[in-house]
């Protein structure tokens, strides 16, 4: 399944990995509660939703990818911008390997990626 957001921020693929980090995720997303130092598969974060798991975070073309290694749904999402659909915007793409799952988790799910995306609106422009 997939799930898509459009944050109206004009920026880059470095601004977006200079701003976007494990540490930040909290500040950015209302989802995620907090997140904590590396064990084994990566860093701890909590979700508000799910509770905790692993977070891991790579650069990729347009800007960065976060994955979370120990979902049973191998959960991801990317933060990019220079290419469609949107090249002048943040594009936030979030994957699930399943074509359909329960819609408690699929609210989750949208809610994750929304509030990442009011999240980034609101960072004030230097």
């Amino acid at each position: 399944m997939e799930f898509f957001e459009f944050a109206r921020v004009g920026t880059t693929p470095e601004g977006i990995r200079s701003i976007l980090t494990v540490d930040a995720l909290p500040d950015f997303c209302e989802e995620i509660d907090s997140v904590d130092a590396e064990k084994g598969l990566g860093r701890v974060i909590y979700f508000l939703q799910w509770g905790r798991y692993h977070i891991r975070r790579d650069m990729v073309m347009g800007g960065v990818r976060f994955w979370v290694p120990d979902c049973p749904n191998a959960l991801a999402w990317t933060a990019t911008t220079g290419y469609p659909p949107h090249p002048d915007r943040i594009v936030l793409h979030a994957t699930i390997n399943r074509t359909s799952q329960d819609q408690e988790f699929i609210e989750a799910t949208k809610a994750l990626i929304a509030t990442l995306r009011e999240g980034l609106e609101n960072v004030p422009e230097t």
